[in-house]
């Protein structure tokens, strides 16, 4: 009984790690944004997950077209991209805002895909010391870049993983 109960105790506690798990994300470094690797259930197998990348892209850009500079099929996408406002400096109590050019290396294989972030603004190496550390002033600065780079990574990582919802005909 006494295992028994045990037993249900793990489960329990584990039950929500294995239900809630949440997308990666990239972290902002002195070096710049290393890639990530986002991992989807064993049965979802490349054409798959690259027919919900290219619908992500579609449902996500305003021109999907103009957005797309390599797409090999069921192995690469890379896209193109620019986001106003996209991150801040903040001085004398005001916020700066700045847009962002980047690009999204997407490479696919089963059950995972690489996500890789680039962009031509390298700006963001004055933000930190030789140590790694991020100098105090551009605090701000580093999270809201990683915020707005995580926000695609999650939009990206969400839409592949949930299920295709089906539309309902109520006639």
């Amino acid at each position: 009984m006494k295992i028994l109960i045990i037993l249900l105790l793990v489960l329990g506690s584990c039950n929500g790690f294995i239900f809630s798990q949440v997308a990666p994300k990239f972290n902002l470094t002195k070096d710049g944004v290393a890639p990530v690797v986002l991992n989807f259930d064993a049965t979802l197998k490349s054409d798959q997950i690259y027919i919900k990348v290219k619908e992500w892209y579609t449902n996500t850009f305003k021109n999907p077209q103009s957005a797309i500079r390599i797409d090999t099929e069921n192995t690469l996408v890379k896209i193109g991209a620019f986001k106003k406002q996209a991150w801040k400096i903040r001085d004398n109590n005001f916020d700066y805002w700045y847009d962002l050019e980047y690009t999204l290396t997407i490479e696919i294989k089963d059950a995972k895909c690489r996500v890789t972030f680039a962009t031509p603004e390298e700006r963001y190496k004055v933000w930190f010391m030789k140590d790694g550390s991020t100098i105090k002033k551009f605090k701000d600065s580093e999270i809201s870049f990683e915020t707005t780079i995580n926000e695609v990574l999650t939009s990206l990582y969400k839409y592949i993983k949930e299920p295709k919802k089906v539309v309902k005909d109520d006639w």
